[in-house]
């Protein structure tokens, strides 16, 4: 006994986790064909003869059209597949669904600080965000330049668009200036199709037996070493002009700053964090397509409050991950 658990978790690693890789679909996949042929004298060769007819309707089916199959159906979390828009901020597949739960509200405080996330998170106007903030070293103390970039940036640059426009300057683009323009209106939902997973808002998953509100986003803010861990509470989708559209998380961050105590814990490889403990409550907006599914397991010895993090894998039922990941999450 003692030889087979040394091998476990080397199994585990490997192969992941036990629905990967567990006989129950197969054997009930057996059991199926086996009630088919029950009276026969050679099971074995009707289960041959099955999976062959199987086979045969698979092939035909792939080439039957205007019917839905398995093999041109969409996917379970279907997000609607990538958009054809230039700016990557309008171009992320993303679906948003459900109604937001009851009181839920969007002041124009939240519009201005759902768009300066957007503007920060556009690769394509990364060049005027580094023209405007060395203008604001310039002209104002050090302790000011952050408040003074972020309060003035949005009308300069759109200021800026406008004279490309009546310039006539190839670098214009009606996409860019809707973007400059600023969102129009925003609508909330309580769940997300995105990346090929299903996000739902906290409120509406606590009444599941499931679990799909965990967001993790690596690197960023304060420093591109921590890790942000929290749990989505709406799903926000930024209306401009010409109908383009950017979909959001608003999330609850929970604090994982390791410089302050108390924040995250580490014990044989596993991340704690505490979810009585909150930052980026006035910032609390990131990209829908920025976010990865995690799960979060009451952790009973940290104490009260305090969570496992799980990272998921989301990968098909015969993918084995590659050596190179096997080492880094190894050494985690």
């Amino acid at each position: 006994m003692m030889h087979v658990m040394v091998h476990l978790p080397e199994e585990a690693l490997l192969a992941g986790p036990v629905n990967y890789r567990w006989m129950y679909p197969i054997e009930r996949l057996l059991g199926e064909l086996k009630k088919s042929v029950r009276n026969r004298a050679k099971p074995e060769g009707s289960i041959v003869e099955a999976w062959v007819q199987y086979e045969s309707l698979t092939f035909c089916g792939m080439y039957l059209k205007d019917v839905e199959m398995v093999f041109n159906r969409p996917q379970r979390n279907h997000d609607g597949g990538m958009r054809n828009e230039k700016l990557s901020v309008f171009a992320q597949s993303a679906r948003p669904f459900g109604d937001p739960g009851r009181g839920e509200s969007f002041s124009r405080n939240d519009m201005e600080v759902a768009h300066w996330f957007v503007l920060n998170n556009c690769d394509e106007i990364m060049g005027y965000l580094y023209e405007h903030e060395e203008m604001m070293k310039r002209e104002h103390p050090s302790h000011l330049v952050a408040q003074k970039h972020r309060e003035l940036f949005p009308q300069w640059f759109l200021d800026s668009v406008n004279k490309l426009k009546s310039s006539n300057s190839p670098t214009y683009s009606d996409e860019l200036y809707n973007l400059a323009f600023g969102p129009i209106r925003a609508e909330l939902f309580s769940g997300c199709n995105v990346n090929g997973v299903k996000f739902l808002a906290e409120a509406r998953d606590d009444k599941l037996c499931t679990q799909n509100s965990g967001v993790h986003v690596p690197g960023g803010g304060e420093s591109t070493d921590i890790d942000f861990y929290g749990k989505l509470t709406t799903v926000v989708q930024l209306l401009y002009k010409d109908r383009y559209q950017v979909i959001m998380f608003k999330c609850r961050w929970f604090d994982t700053n390791p410089n302050r105590p108390g924040s995250v814990k580490i014990d044989h490889g596993l991340l704690s964090v505490n979810m009585n403990r909150t930052w980026y409550d006035d910032d609390p907006y990131i990209l829908a397509n920025m976010a990865t599914q995690i799960v979060y397991l009451d952790d009973p010895k940290a104490g009260s409050g305090w969570n496992v993090v799980q990272k998921m894998d989301h990968r098909n039922v015969y993918a084995i991950p590659e050596l190179d990941q096997l080492t880094t999450t190894s050494t985690m």
